[in-house]
C-alpha cells in the first residue's frame, strides 16, 4: 500500500511559535514512517517558509532553521499542483505532491483561516477546520455571539476598542456596572494565553487592556469563573460525531486566569450523568453550529450551577501530554492512532 504523503506545518510569526515547535515535534515523531512519507515545512518568526529535511530534535530546540539543508518552500494555490514547490538557492525548483497536511501552527495566523483558505484553494486535504469556522473561533467575540444566539450559554462579557483608550475610565466604569471583579481581559483574536491578564480593580483592567491592545485592536473582558473547568474533544463530520470522555483541569496556585495544571490531567468521573450528558450535547450542538469538520477541543466552566462553553480550540496542543491526545486515549486511540484518526477524518471530508 502506498504511503500517505503528509506535510507538517510548524513555527509561524506569532508568539505561539515555540509552542508550535513542541507540538510539531510530537506529531512528526508520532507519525508512522511506514504509513507516511513526511515533509516538514517550517515558518520562521520572520515569515520565511522552509522545507526542513533534518533531525526532528532540531525543531524542538528551535535550531531547525539554521540547518544548511533547509530551502525555501511554498504551498502552491494551484489545484493542478496540490503540493509543495521547493526553491533552491540557484533558483531551480522541484515539486512534491501532498496528500494531506497536518497543521501545528498555533495562534491567529495559523488558526484564523489564512492557512485553511490556502489549503482549500490548493484542494489539499488538511487536519483542521473549515476556513469560516477558523475565523469564527479565532475571534472570541464572534464565538460568544454565535453560540449565545443559538442558546448556548457563554461567560458574560464586554468588548473594548483600542480607540476607547482616550476615554478608558468612562468605558471601565460602564463595564463595572455589568461585571464584578475579578475579570479576565484578553486580546479578542489571539490565543487565550496571549495578551491575557486578570484584573481585580479598575487600574489593573486599564493596564490589562493596554496589553491586550498591543496584540489586537479589540479586547474582551469576561466574568471570572473560579469553579470547575471541563474539557472534551469532538471528532467527526456532518454525518457522524463522537465526543470523548470529559477531562478536568486541576489548576495551580497562580494569579493567571490561564494557569497550567499540576500533576496529570484528570479524566472527570465526579460529574453527575445529567451534567455529563448536558456538556456532551452542548459540545455537539456547537460543533454543528460552527460548521466544524475533523475535530475541536471545547472548554466548559461549571459555576454556581451554570454550565458555560468558554473556549473552542481549533488547533490545540499536540504534545503527548496535551488534552487532545489524553482524551482521545480514553476512546482507545494511542497517540499514533489518534493522528491516524484525524487523518482519516480529513481524507473522508475531502474525498
Amino acid at each position: 500500500m502506498a504511503k500517505i504523503r503528509a506535510a507538517v506545518l510548524f513555527g509561524g510569526v506569532t508568539k505561539d511559535h515555540k509552542i508550535s515547535l513542541v507540538s510539531a515535534h510530537s506529531v512528526l515523531s508520532g507519525l508512522s514512517p511506514e504509513k507516511y512519507d513526511i515533509t516538514p515545512i517550517g515558518i520562521t518568526k520572520a515569515g520565511r517558509w522552509l522545507y526542513f529535511p533534518g533531525d526532528y530534535s532540531e525543531i524542538k530546540d528551535g535550531t531547525w532553521e539554521n540547518n544548511s539543508d533547509c530551502c525555501s518552500a511554498i504551498i502552491s494555490p494551484d489545484p493542478l499542483h496540490s503540493g509543495i514547490i521547493t526553491i533552491l538557492d540557484d533558483g531551480s525548483t522541484a515539486f512534491k505532491r501532498i496528500d494531506i497536511v497536518f497543521s501545528a501552527l498555533h495562534g491567529k495566523y495559523g488558526e484564523g483561516g489564512r492557512i485553511q483558505s490556502l489549503l482549500k484553494l490548493s484542494r489539499i486535504p488538511y487536519i483542521d477546520c473549515n476556513p469560516d469556522t477558523a475565523v469564527y473561533c479565532m475571534d472570541k467575540m464572534l464565538t460568544h455571539q454565535i453560540l449565545s444566539s443559538a442558546g448556548i450559554e457563554v461567560p458574560r462579557y464586554r468588548l473594548m476598542e483600542r480607540s476607547d483608550m482616550n476615554r478608558i475610565d468612562e468605558i471601565i466604569a460602564d463595564i463595572e456596572k455589568d461585571l464584578s471583579y475579578p475579570v479576565y481581559v484578553s486580546a479578542t483574536s489571539c490565543s487565550s494565553s496571549i495578551g491575557a491578564n486578570i484584573a481585580h480593580n479598575a487600574a489593573e483592567l486599564k493596564r490589562g487592556a493596554k496589553i491586550a491592545f498591543s496584540h489586537h485592536h479589540t479586547a474582551i473582558v469576561e466574568e471570572q469563573l473560579n469553579e470547575r473547568t471541563i474539557d472534551c474533544v469532538v471528532l467527526g463530520n456532518s454525518y457522524e460525531i463522537e465526543v470523548t470522555p470529559l477531562g478536568e483541569l486541576i489548576k495551580t496556585e497562580s494569579d493567571s486566569p490561564f494557569a497550567s495544571y499540576t500533576g496529570e490531567y484528570t479524566v472527570s468521573t465526579s460529574l453527575s450523568p445529567e451534567e455529563t450528558e448536558r456538556i456532551k450535547a452542548t459540545a455537539v450542538k456547537a460543533f454543528k453550529i460552527l460548521n466544524f469538520k475533523g475535530y475541536a477541543k471545547m472548554t466548559f466552566c461549571i459555576s454556581g450551577g451554570r454550565i458555560l462553553l468558554r473556549r473552542i480550540a481549533t488547533i490545540p496542543g499536540f504534545t503527548t501530554e496535551s488534552v487532545l491526545p489524553i482524551l482521545m486515549k480514553e476512546c482507545g486511540y494511542s497517540y499514533p492512532k489518534a493522528l491516524d484518526r484525524l487523518a482519516e477524518l480529513a481524507l473522508e471530508m475531502d474525498s
